[in-house]
């Protein structure tokens, strides 16, 4: 996640949608609880915190963003307007390449200097700003696009309503938001590590809806893709590349890992958005949004 390093977190542990607190623990990640709410969120006590709050931390390598850019920038082309577009947060790049080869202006808000020179290589114009302080011209952009960020923001509220004053009259925000609340705690099992505390919000479908409701816009497209295969696949697949593929590739390949990793990663993203794209939506789900203010007609 990229969108700087949080100035304030919630004063005590609540959930930012409904304002009341829970003590029923359903997630835990090196001491970390994850608390669910009523509201179906399940959110991170902020007391079981050990660092500060670093939302430039990143926790997914760069192929998690590369592989899927351009089925993501052919699905915002498909369900968005076309014109200028800014990514919230967007790293090195990657789907704004995509974005430009679809006939989208791009430029990004990106404040993690490292991603700087290789968004210079691509010609890539970036702001290196949170998108709640930023000095962009309001009103000017067509798409604001963001990729996993909902559940980083100390105020979602607040950020949204940020990338809202950038849209032009006819435009809308684009992204992708995970469904890690609402489920059945022995998803969590399976799911593992997710960076819980860095994650501050882990939203049901109804937290996500309600939370919508609250910042004022409405849902304009929307497509569930469930992660169902993506687990249990990443699973199987992590044991076959310890055991078998790395091994084999590396008796063949200086570069075995690096070619194990990215096979690895193919298989991931080919489970997470075609496989589950055809799935029922039950269990862990990330979506694919596209919304606008609920006062634009």
């Amino acid at each position: 996640m990229r969108n700087g390093v949080a100035s304030q977190t919630v004063a005590r542990s609540q959930c930012f949608l409904c304002a009341e607190t829970s003590d029923r623990v359903v997630w835990e990640e090196h001491g970390i609880e994850g608390l669910l709410c009523g509201c179906g969120m399940v959110y991170t006590n902020q007391s079981t915190l050990h660092e500060p709050l670093d939302l430039t931390k990143e926790f997914h390598p760069d192929l998690f963003y590369s592989l899927p850019a351009e089925f993501k920038a052919a699905w915002v082309a498909r369900n968005c307007p076309p014109g200028r577009l800014v990514e919230v947060g967007c790293g090195a790049g990657f789907f704004l390449a995509a974005a430009r080869s679809r006939g989208y202006e791009v430029m990004g808000l990106e404040p993690n200097p490292a991603h700087s020179e290789q968004l210079q290589q691509l010609g890539i114009l970036v702001a290196q700003e949170v998108v709640e302080h930023n000095s962009l011209p309001k009103r000017s952009f067509d798409v604001v696009y963001h990729c996993d960020l909902l559940a980083h923001f100390p105020d979602p509220v607040q950020s949204l309503s940020a990338m809202c004053e950038l849209l032009s009259p006819t435009g809308v925000l684009c992204f992708e938001v995970g469904l890690l609340g609402g489920i059945s705690p022995s998803w969590y099992t399976l799911v593992g590590r997710i960076g819980l505390g860095q994650h501050l919000w882990l939203y049901s479908d109804r937290a996500f809806k309600n939370l919508m409701l609250k910042a004022g816009l409405d849902i304009v497209c929307i497509q569930y893709f469930g992660l169902a295969p993506e687990v249990i696949g990443g699973k199987i697949l992590g044991v076959l590349n310890k055991r078998l593929i790395v091994p084999a590739l590396q008796r063949i390949s200086r570069n075995g890992v690096d070619h194990a990793l990215r096979a690895k990663h193919s298989c991931v993203h080919f489970l997470r958005y075609r496989v589950g794209a055809l799935l029922p939506h039950i269990g862990p789900q990330t979506l694919l949004v596209v919304a606008k203010p609920a006062n634009v007609q």
